[in-house]
């Protein structure tokens, strides 16, 4: 486990963080979000302080049989000069085969994907169906580690099941197989985002990673906590309730990037009308430039658009119109004339109630999100008989 600078214990979350021969700017990670973290969502979360991002989660099937979708997801902007990249598999073999490709691309570590709960994913063996065979978990690592010098990493869930929690184990078997980071989301597979976060089975398993370690004399892995971390409290917790190396931020960036800046600076940040315009419109430029001005692209970009639409007052009747964008000069437009509603010093998630008091509201997109919808590893990436040549 990495200590804190002595100098400042205020600004922990500010420190570097070093993962093998990584050395990460700060301890606040971005998560590889299925379907979202994509080169402009990356941008706008790097520019308000991620200390890493990643490509998000990619089948190492498809990655096998050189997918030209899934090779298209891995472009990485001049602009990121961090780059993770997550894959997952249905046998510690093709994780490995995967790994050794990934290896020759230019990413400064890997990332293996033990976690995801999304049923196409698992029901493939992959993502949190790992986590059943603790052999399997041992295996993947070991092999994946043979097969790349870069830093190497895992992402899993405290277990299958409530009844079938074993993260103690796995994080064992995952140190002893000499990954360099172990992030760990404090739920299982079967429990949905309503469950809170168990920050005691996070700290259960960062306390095996460390007692593992010292018995066999291996390197103690940095330890990522995860899950329900929206601010600066939520990040405090997880990080006094668990002794976490650092943390990995996930729904809480949707549609609020700033979050990443908070945690930073360690104090409440509500963005002006103002600044939030500026990104938003800011993040529809990265977004055209990488993916164009066309009605696919205008679709890709409706979640983040409904996302950003929240903490303002007259703000449902600007998600109705940009539900229904296809094009993002639209979009543009829309939230041009909807910038002449409200004066560029409006504070973001504030409002008066009835009784004039100020409250905070602070936005989680859990309710927005439906796994059955959640676009993971897509059935396309999981089969070699689908795969594109």
């Amino acid at each position: 486990m990495q200590e804190q600078s002595k100098s400042n214990k205020n600004l922990f979350f500010s420190e570097p963080l070093q993962v093998g021969k990584l050395r990460v700017k700060n301890r606040v990670l971005l998560a590889p979000l299925a379907g979202v973290s994509d080169v402009p969502f990356r941008r706008v979360c790097q520019e308000q302080g991620a200390g890493l991002t990643y490509v998000e989660m990619l089948s190492a099937t498809a990655i096998r049989y050189k997918n030209k979708r899934t090779f298209e997801m891995m472009v990485r902007h001049p602009s990121e000069n961090l780059l993770g990249v997550q894959v997952t598999g249905s046998s510690a073999e093709d994780v490995a085969i995967a790994i050794e490709q990934l290896d020759a691309l230019g990413f400064d570590t890997i990332d293996i994907n033990m976690g995801c709960p999304v049923k196409k994913v698992t029901s493939a063996g992959c993502g949190s169906a790992i986590l059943k065979d603790p052999h399997r978990v041992e295996k993947t690592v070991r092999l994946a580690r043979q097969s790349t010098s870069l830093p190497l990493s895992a992402k899993i869930r405290l277990g299958f099941t409530r009844e079938d929690v074993n993260v103690t184990d796995t994080v064992s078997r995952i140190t002893l197989s000499a990954a360099d980071m172990v992030t760990i989301h404090g739920r299982t597979r079967s429990e949905s985002y309503s469950t809170p976060v168990d920050c005691s089975g996070v700290r259960l398993g960062i306390q095996s990673a460390i007692s593992s370690a010292c018995n066999s004399a291996r390197p103690i892995p940095v330890t990522i906590g995860n899950g329900d971390i929206f601010d600066i409290g939520s990040a405090r917790r997880m990080r006094e309730e668990t002794g976490c190396d650092g943390i990995m931020v996930s729904r809480g960036a949707l549609g609020n990037p700033w979050v990443f800046r908070e945690i930073l600076e360690e104090q409440t940040y509500n963005p002006t009308f103002a600044e939030w315009h500026d990104l938003v419109l800011r993040h529809l430029d990265y977004h055209q430039a990488h993916c164009g001005n066309t009605p696919t692209a205008a679709a890709l970009m409706r979640k983040h658009l409904l996302w950003y639409a929240k903490g303002y007052p007259g703000i449902k009747a600007l998600r109705d119109t940009l539900n229904r964008i296809e094009s993002l000069d639209v979009a543009r437009e829309i939230l041009k004339n909807f910038a002449t509603t409200l004066a560029p010093e409006t504070p973001r998630f504030v409002w008066c109630d009835v009784d004039g008091n100020a409250n905070k509201y602070m936005y989680d997109p859990k309710y927005e999100m439906d796994r059955q919808l959640d676009r993971g590893v897509g059935d396309e990436d999981l089969t070699p008989a689908t795969q594109e040549g």
